[in-house]
């Protein structure tokens, strides 16, 4: 008789237990829904972390395949001469114009049986991500305002990631200039925060990897005049570094003087061209190669040493702020000056910038138009034949980096104007 009541009851209340089921259910799928979007709004900033490097990463994948005329005449005849040569043993014999820490990396992927283009392409894809990290870490320890400072510093990861330089220089031409850059910016990162033997060291790895190192120097050689926190033999650092880093070459039989001269050949390789592919000085004026590569050398000097003086006797505050803005000017203005320039030299210049206005909401300008002329002198590189003429983009930026060195030596951070009587007085 029980059994027959509840098969009675059922019968007879099945559309209410349809609607309690539905109900039921509908308050599970929603409570689940709502725990879905707190773990994405909780971990919002992990997970558009790991989108961004899963989409870089796909990017670059789609530019694994192509072979620049820099790969095929350079980097693969070095790669098979160096995995012929039994891979680190050939470090003593090996005739390129790179210095001997990369060369080392080279060697030991010759032991991998992978192909070299890939093989040389994963070094400097690994290196975008950690680029992109450091430059993360700098904005993070720039921006003072704690609501945002993660908030730009992821920013500045994902921007890094997807600036069209950083994307093609590794991934579709197989540059390595992001290697360098990265130790740079760990290097002024660590300047700015006065932890300065590390900040050495940073820049002793970057001088290891690349001359263009020398492009951020002139900043450490300021600080140390006017800060005087550390003392000038720390600048020794950056040899015995890059010695360092040498020490697989040297054991294999390498000159220790090679890790020296290798920078020297370099400069000879393209001692009658002006200029090569990049927007400066020579865009405008032209001239002699003979001539400027000693008068352009003399004449960055002279800049940077009014710079200085000028900057001291004028009692300069290096803020964390003033001295990343004058990095980025004498970077700048060192490859606007200097002769025999590419297109990738000025790579830090053009990711400082970024930084900076990230960090001040600054020279946004400055920012853009570099950037822009990097763009502009990739497509340029990749398709040679398009007529293009350099001049009016140098005049462009000779009147931007007027401005901008108005407002880095005569305003302050600002934009007014810098109370001092140092002019007016005729103390300069």
């Amino acid at each position: 008789m029980k059994q027959l009541a509840f098969l009675w009851w059922v019968c007879n209340n099945e559309d209410k237990m349809e609607t309690e089921f539905f109900v039921e259910s509908w308050q599970k799928f929603r409570k689940l829904e709502n725990r879905v979007l707190d773990f994405l709004i909780k971990h919002y900033t992990v997970l558009l972390v790991v989108f961004a490097t899963v989409l870089a990463v796909t990017v670059r994948w789609k530019f694994l395949s192509y072979e620049s005329r820099d790969f095929t005449d350079f980097l693969l005849p070095w790669f098979t001469a160096l995995k012929e040569g039994g891979g680190l043993s050939a470090l003593a014999t090996y005739s390129g114009d790179y210095n001997a820490p990369y060369v080392t990396i080279l060697a030991l992927l010759s032991y991998l049986p992978f192909s070299p283009l890939v093989l040389i392409k994963l070094v400097s894809i690994i290196f975008d991500f950690v680029l992109a990290g450091a430059v993360a870490y700098l904005v993070y320890t720039l921006v003072t305002d704690k609501q945002h400072k993660k908030g730009l510093a992821v920013l500045a990861y994902i921007m890094i990631l997807f600036l069209p330089q950083v994307m093609l220089n590794g991934a579709f031409w197989g540059q390595c200039d992001a290697i360098y850059a990265s130790f740079c910016v760990l290097a002024l990162t660590f300047l700015l925060k006065e932890r300065y033997a590390l900040a050495f060291v940073f820049l002793g790895v970057a001088f290891a990897f690349k001359l263009q190192f020398i492009f951020i120097l002139p900043i450490f050689i300021v600080v140390y005049v006017v800060k005087r926190k550390f003392s000038i033999l720390n600048f020794l650092i950056l040899p015995i570094t890059n010695i360092v880093l040498c020490l697989p070459a040297i054991v294999a039989g390498r000159p220790l003087l090679d890790c020296f001269l290798v920078y020297f050949r370099q400069t000879k390789t393209y001692a009658g061209q002006v200029v090569l592919n990049f927007v400066n000085f020579y865009g405008i004026f032209g001239g002699e190669a003979r001539f400027w590569n000693v008068a352009g050398v003399i004449l960055m000097l002279i800049i940077c040493a009014v710079a200085l003086y000028w900057i001291v006797r004028s009692k300069m505050q290096l803020s964390q702020q003033k001295t990343l803005e004058l990095t980025v000017w004498f970077v700048v203005v060192v490859t606007f000056i200097l002769p025999g320039m590419h297109e990738r030299y000025l790579f830090v210049g053009e990711i400082l910038a970024i930084v900076y206005y990230l960090a001040y909401k600054q020279h946004g300008v400055v920012a853009l138009m570099i950037n822009a002329f990097a763009w502009i002198t990739y497509a340029y590189y990749f398709s040679p034949n398009t007529n293009f003429n350099y001049h009016y983009l140098a005049l462009i930026e000779l009147f931007v980096l007027v401005a901008f060195t108005k407002t880095v030596f005569v305003m302050n951070n600002n934009g007014s104007k810098r109370i001092t009587n140092t002019l007016e007085r005729g103390r300069l």
